[in-house]
């Protein structure tokens, strides 16, 4: 899945522009499935882009990104913290109703300003590693640093962009909301033919984008979930009423009777022709033995 068909873009990258210009701070986006949409204007600081370019092939900062991500998803907060190479970093999670949609970045600062001490301990880290030592000591001199109360001011900051950014759907949050209506309508209409192109078209989405959302919003596709709609109501058709089975496949959709039979069978268990007689088994009454 293309993130750019979920993600306003442009709309996104000018709001982590003037971010980055007010505050003088990176600020960035990182996406659901783990992809980066970075600002213009500042980009990655220097000394950031060589670890991720050389420093263990750039599978620290990746796996620390990912990981502050993953705390502030599970804290359904602000979360603060230093990377593998001890630079500040803030993040800050997304959500529409229940759903994660990304979250905003902002960093690589520090709270003083460099020393040389405070290089001893990244330089110790670089040992052995495809570095060129005197350009990252010199990006690494160069990095921002703020004081305690301008960092409090910067994460108050986060919260008003990341409100903003849900507020006016960047990141197409409207769409999400789509499936609840396609849902119901599946509900309603599980016995007649339904289509993923149909289902798009009726909620103003990409049939590959709507295939996104179903499976990122109930882990099943949409093929599947149809199925699971359709196999539920036989079984309630199969217990309240006494219609043959090729009837039943046929209300709910599902036109090859045998086919019917390999799904009902592979989701309960046991054949809607046995799950029939278990069940006339034990609704019939039982006559009186003296009668």
């Amino acid at each position: 899945m293309d993130y750019k068909e979920i993600i306003k873009y442009d709309d996104l990258i000018s709001v982590l522009d003037n971010f980055s210009y007010i505050t003088g701070i990176s600020a960035n986006f990182l996406t659901a499935d783990n992809n980066w949409v970075e600002n213009k204007k500042k980009g990655t600081c220097e000394f950031c882009t060589i670890m991720k370019n050389y420093y263990k092939n750039g599978e620290a900062c990746r796996e620390s990104d990912i990981s502050g991500a993953q705390t502030a998803q599970k804290k359904k907060g602000i979360y603060v913290y230093k990377c593998h190479m001890g630079l500040i970093e803030a993040v800050i999670p997304l959500f529409f109703n229940t759903s994660y949609i990304g979250s905003l970045f902002i960093g690589q600062i520090l709270l003083e300003p460099p020393s040389e001490k405070m290089w001893e301990q990244i330089a110790k880290k670089l040992d052995g590693q495809p570095v060129d030592v005197q350009r990252a000591r010199e990006s690494f001199f160069k990095l921002t640093f703020i004081d305690q109360e301008k960092l409090k001011s910067v994460l108050d900051m986060m919260h008003i962009v990341a409100k903003y950014i849900i507020d006016s759907e960047m990141i197409r949050i409207s769409s999400l909301s789509s499936i609840e209506r396609i849902i119901e309508y599946i509900k309603n209409h599980y016995m007649e033919e339904i289509t993923l192109d149909d289902l798009a078209k009726m909620v103003y989405l990409s049939p590959t984008y709507l295939s996104y959302l179903f499976k990122k919003q109930l882990g099943v596709t949409f093929k599947e979930y149809l199925i699971n709609i359709r196999l539920k109501k036989s079984k309630e058709l199969i217990e309240t009423t006494d219609l043959p089975i090729g009837e039943i496949s046929k209300m709910v959709g599902i036109e090859d009777q045998n086919y019917f039979s390999r799904l009902f069978k592979r989701k309960y268990g046991v054949s809607p022709m046995n799950y029939k007689k278990d069940k006339y088994i034990y609704d019939t009454p039982k006559k009186n033995a003296n009668t």
